[in-house]
């Protein structure tokens, strides 16, 4: 899902050494840190600057659950902050976003629990204004999210994991620095431009014409040349440059006037990453291909297969060598980037993804509409290479989740 613009992040971009006192400058009041515990070297670089003698929380990189906001939340009181810096990936921003904002009125907490059980998606009343709640300085180690500018943040429950809607969940300064992208795996690097790609390529596919097609299509081929850059060298301005292009998918025009929920891969994939346990990436490239096989058959329900091969004419033109099948082309893509699916796919699982998807954000829902547990179960199944289970540990744990 995309969510309304609201222009209201500064955007802070450094691309050398950031001035021991520059972050001191952003900060309103008593400051603490919110940071992934793994960036222990990134962490103690902004205590030996702007946050010399700031608090600090270190939070393991995993889904955000009310659990998890509350501790944010206690740790926030404890210090009486009315800044709170968050250096990590999405799930570290997520929750220090969700957090600020539930933190400065329950009300919301209590209606994004509430909302929760009828749907996947909550959109936090608009018009709504919040209690004062602290400022929030949101500093990315990953590419892909721009959860640091989004005005939407993932939340997990005891029903499933949800998308959660507001303006006041973008950040009020999000700080990319090239420094913190310099520990991220090749592989992680590519994975963030894959899910920039498909942000955009998945609400072109499923909205109407725009006047806005052409910045759409201008980032899209951005996105492919950095891609294959960044194939051949790798380098702090590439990665700085990827994380800009994340970003400017939620900040710059390509998304305006598009179908919010255009693209439908989302879905599906959250659905199958909750259930396996796996990342969310590994999820959307298990699905893509086969999503975008549908559409290329006229299956209207997942997109229009002219918009799909509008802008795949435009990446295949980038790299002849991809076709001029989105679908195939989508795979290949995959493959030159090194971003894989899953290998191995259980009827049951699947079964159990398309009644969850069907469930959570069809029906009625405008997400999925018009799509069955059916199609789902299919493009699924069709998606993996069946192979037995593993025999040893890493079957085991391949099967306990399957069976969660």
């Amino acid at each position: 899902m995309i969510a309304d613009r609201t222009w209201k992040t500064r955007c802070v971009v450094v691309d050398g050494e950031l001035p021991a006192n520059y972050l001191g400058t952003l900060i309103r009041g008593r400051a603490g840190l919110v940071v992934d515990s793994a960036l222990t070297e990134h962490r103690d670089r902004l205590l030996d600057g702007g946050l010399n003698g700031a608090p600090v929380l270190e939070l393991d990189a995993r889904p955000v659950s009310f659990a998890t906001l509350a501790v944010v939340a206690d740790f926030t009181r404890a210090h009486g902050l009315e800044t709170v810096v968050a250096l990590g990936g999405g799930s570290v921003l997520d929750a220090v976003k969700l957090s600020a904002l539930f933190f400065a009125d329950p009300c919301f907490a209590e209606f994004a629990a509430r909302h929760a059980k009828r749907s996947g998606l909550v959109v936090i009343p608009f018009g709504t204004e919040p209690n004062e709640r602290p400022r929030t300085i949101l500093m990315p180690s990953t590419v892909g999210t721009g959860a640091e500018v989004s005005a939407v943040a993932c939340l997990d429950t005891d029903v499933g994991r949800h998308l959660i809607a507001s303006p006041h969940l973008s950040g009020d300064i999000a700080v990319l620095d090239a420094a913190h992208f310099a520990s991220l795996p090749g592989t992680l690097v590519f994975e963030g431009l894959l899910e920039a790609f498909l942000r955009v390529a998945g609400t072109m596919i499923g909205s109407s014409r725009s006047t806005f097609d052409d910045d759409a299509l201008s980032l899209l081929a951005r996105i492919v040349r950095l891609g294959h850059r960044l194939q051949h060298e790798d380098s702090a301005e590439l990665r700085l440059a990827a994380a800009r292009l994340s970003m400017e998918t939620h900040t710059g025009w390509s998304l305006m006037a598009r179908n919010p929920y255009g693209a439908k891969h989302w879905y599906v994939a959250n659905e199958l990453a909750y259930l396996t346990g796996e990342r969310k990436m590994t999820a959307t490239a298990t699905v893509i291909g086969p999503i975008w096989d549908e559409i290329e058959n006229g299956a209207p329900a997942w997109g229009n297969p002219h918009r799909l091969s509008e802008l795949w004419s435009v990446v295949a033109e980038i790299d002849p060598s991809l076709g001029r099948s989105a679908a195939s082309g989508i795979r290949e893509l995959l493959h030159q980037w090194g971003v894989q699916g899953l290998d191995d796919l259980s009827e049951q699982t699947a079964v159990k993804t398309a009644k969850s998807a069907v469930g959570r954000w069809g029906g009625v829902l405008p997400m999925l509409r018009g799509i069955d547990h059916a199609q789902i179960q299919h493009i699924l199944l069709k998606s993996v290479k069946k192979q037995p289970v593993l025999p040893g540990p890493l079957g085991d744990q391949r099967a306990a989740r399957e069976r969660g």
